[in-house]
């Protein structure tokens, strides 16, 4: 039996108070929430390149919000080149948006390797003898010392990761120059591939910060992946800790779990 029309009206009351709940709950203000909610339906492609927006009516409406708020995001977005404002027939998705690249957070270590080709760092910050890594109980022995580096790692020419990595001096040391210009994990199994015994990581979701807002082009309190590495080798020391953290418009987490018989 279909639903009666106080019904679809119920629910559709419901719904924009969720909505407008839902953008109340966040610290910043409607037009920067609409505009970043948009701006991931852009990048990820469910509003086609050349498409026509709705109406600002039409959007106000959707979102329970008022026109003015509408303009503002619209704004921010035609700002960011996402949107084209055509006179007199309203707003298109730009044809020039570049489809942000997925970074796939693999579970083998093959996967994960074949990820990583490509993508370069630009290093933010360096301590060269760091005495003590942030280790946790289970990850092994500590290295006698560590060069901590902060960096912020690309891929196509955007940045998706900020990391603060710790790398074991004597690892290090077997080739600088390329560990300061090259993706660390990369090259260690390159260079130690009989050494290294396994690497354990973990995730969880954090909000960004100022410096990572700021660097991955965020908004302040943005959703972002954190993802703990601990890299040890076969006597059980730890070569390589890393803390990444991810945009969250641009990290897949893939896992496959064999099912037992």
């Amino acid at each position: 039996m279909p639903d009666s029309p106080t019904m679809v009206r119920r629910r559709r009351a419901s719904a924009k108070a969720d909505v407008r709940a839902l953008l109340r709950s966040s610290t910043q203000p409607f037009f920067v929430s609409l505009a970043g909610l948009w701006r991931s339906e852009i990048i990820e492609g469910h509003w086609a390149v050349g498409s026509q927006l709705p109406t600002i009516d039409e959007l106000a409406e959707q979102y329970c919000v008022a026109r003015v708020t509408v303009r503002q995001a619209i704004g921010v977005l035609a700002q960011d080149r996402l949107v084209e404002r055509i006179q007199g027939k309203g707003t298109f998705v730009a044809s020039s948006i570049r489809r942000r690249k997925i970074v796939r957070l693999e579970s083998s270590w093959q996967s994960f390797m074949q990820m990583l080709d490509g993508n370069l760092p630009e290093q933010l910050r360096v301590d060269p003898d760091c005495q003590a890594a942030p280790l946790g109980d289970g990850d092994g022995s500590a290295a006698p010392s560590y060069r901590y580096m902060r960096r912020l790692h690309y891929s196509g020419g955007e940045p998706y990761c900020v990391i603060d990595l710790y790398l074991d001096n004597t690892c290090y040391a077997m080739a600088p120059d390329r560990f300061d210009s090259e993706m660390v994990i990369p090259l260690l199994g390159r260079l130690l591939p009989r050494r290294l015994h396994k690497m354990s990581q973990s995730f969880r979701i954090r909000t960004a910060d100022m410096e990572q807002a700021r660097l991955l082009r965020l908004p302040l309190g943005a959703p972002i992946g954190e993802v703990r590495r601990v890299i040890s080798d076969r006597k059980g020391r730890v070569v390589y800790l890393g803390t990444g953290y991810y945009r969250g418009d641009s990290v897949v987490f893939d896992t496959t779990l064999e099912v037992p018989r």
